[in-house]
């Protein structure tokens, strides 16, 4: 059985935390550590990183022309800051730096004002209650400081953030609009309104919470919830992490027998373990076997690398043997051990649901989620899948400690489709692809299960 971590936002003290703690920008780990952290992340990236060929970056050069860089840094903070882009530069949702949270302080700070990415514009989808004359929702940030926010976000945001898609890319930019140290900041916007109004905005941070326009905060968590809608059993799973989710769904099993078809929602789920995912399609199929993904992971064979040197450096133009080509991949470490596809033996003896099944997914259903839609798709048939393209990262990430950062990780692992077909820096592009659109978001109209509803009285007639 595979292990894939759930799905982390490495930037995600600093920007999906509703309160967010000051920072300490006095703390310094001497320049020793520092350098020594640049260069075991470079290290470890070298040898087991699995997707140079996204990245496109030279990362030796890269290295050398970060080391002044570090050197230069005046504290911790710096330090990290910069480690952040140099991961970044690698593209992938599976490899960061981690946040170094000694650095957090007792006082806390709130985000007065929630952003999201439609298509690389800004839009605001909520605001505190006191602001909602003032700051319409829908209205798009138009510049922040005088400049656009496009601008903005590529230089400010971006180079921060180490993504396998261009669209969580910009997710989250949005999500990390205002990032930093300083409460104090006061950041002036320009924002348009969805009348076409031009009006300003000054923000900052504050010290205590808010009630929102939209949004309040009060909905628990839950791994798993069901419901019935007009006889369709609708199933969020939020997380395939642990295998009470399995558990859970095993409950409510019998009341899906009676449903004339079944909708399973994995738009919030960000990973966890292949496997848990995997025991709840077993419900779905009589197939015996079900089929995972294919992957592989760089091989590093030391003896082969030194007869690679010399291969290397063979002029002659005479096609390479098996050995000399092994030999050759070793030395420019590009040799890889293939794994076995990833199979999971159908054991559950219960009565199959047999009733129409749709998925639905987001830029949000990411990892392990991913995982299961990628079985899913070995079920020619079996099920429909709406929505938006997934997260488009999974893989096996090795943890790597860093001095003065909290454990870092690099994947290891490279997944595809059974056939070879990437989907890693794509994301699975659903059957029905349904955009998200401003007014649905605030207005919290569920377009997705809604479309999916009325796909499904299609399938039930």
């Amino acid at each position: 059985m595979k292990k894939i971590y759930c799905l982390l936002l490495l930037l995600s003290a600093l920007n999906y935390r509703p309160a967010v703690a000051q920072i300490d920008t006095v703390a310094n780990i001497s320049t020793e550590d520092k350098l020594y952290g640049l260069s075991k992340f470079w290290s470890e990236v070298s040898v087991n990183f699995a997707y140079f060929d996204h990245a496109k970056v030279n990362w030796d050069s890269t290295y050398r022309a970060y080391i002044p860089k570090v050197i230069a840094t005046k504290n911790t903070w710096e330090y990290y800051m910069l480690m952040q882009r140099f991961c970044a530069l690698l593209k992938d949702g599976h490899t960061g730096v981690g946040f170094p949270e000694k650095l957090l302080t007792h006082k806390s700070r709130y985000k007065w004002i929630y952003i999201e990415n439609f298509n690389k514009k800004f839009i605001i989808t909520d605001i505190p209650v006191q602001y909602k004359d003032q700051v319409p929702l829908g209205s798009e940030v138009l510049s922040v400081d005088g400049v656009p926010t496009k601008e903005y976000a590529e230089k400010e945001l971006i180079p921060y953030i180490s993504s396998s898609t261009d669209h969580v890319l910009w997710n989250t930019a949005a999500a990390m609009m205002f990032y930093g140290t300083d409460s104090t900041k006061l950041f002036h916007l320009k924002l348009k309104t969805p009348q076409g109004k031009v009006i300003p905005y000054d923000y900052q941070f504050h010290t205590y919470g808010t009630k929102w326009v939209r949004r309040n905060g009060n909905t628990p968590w839950k791994m798993l919830d069901f419901k019935v809608i007009d006889g369709i059993g609708y199933v969020k799973l939020n997380s395939f992490a642990d295998e009470a989710i399995d558990t859970a769904f095993k409950k409510i099993v019998p009341q899906l027998y009676a449903c004339k078809g079944v909708i399973l929602d994995l738009r919030d789920n960000g990973g966890g373990d292949t496997g848990v995912g995997a025991e709840i399609l077993k419900y779905f199929t009589d197939k015996k076997m079900l089929v995972g993904s294919a992957w592989k992971t760089r091989d590093n064979l030391s003896s082969f690398k030194a007869w690679g040197y010399y291969q290397a450096k063979d002029t002659s133009k005479k096609v390479p043997n098996a050995w000399q080509k092994k030999a050759l991949d070793s030395y420019k470490g590009n040799y890889w051990y293939q794994g076995d596809t990833m199979t999971f033996n159908n054991d559950v003896k219960e009565q199959k649901i047999t009733t129409p099944l749709i998925v639905l997914t987001s830029n949000n259903t990411a990892s392990a989620a991913e995982d299961f839609l990628i079985i899913l798709d070995g079920l020619k048939g079996r099920a429909t899948t709406m929505g938006q393209r997934t997260y488009g990262s999974t893989g096996q990430p090795l943890p790597i400690s860093l001095p003065g950062l909290t454990d870092g990780r690099i994947c290891t692992k490279r997944d595809t489709y059974p056939d070879g077909r990437d989907f890693v820096g794509i994301g699975v592009i659903p059957d029905i692809e349904i955009p998200r659109n401003p007014s649905d978001v605030i207005a919290g109209t569920d377009t997705v299960l809604q479309a999916a509803l009325k796909e499904m009285s299609k399938k039930v007639k």
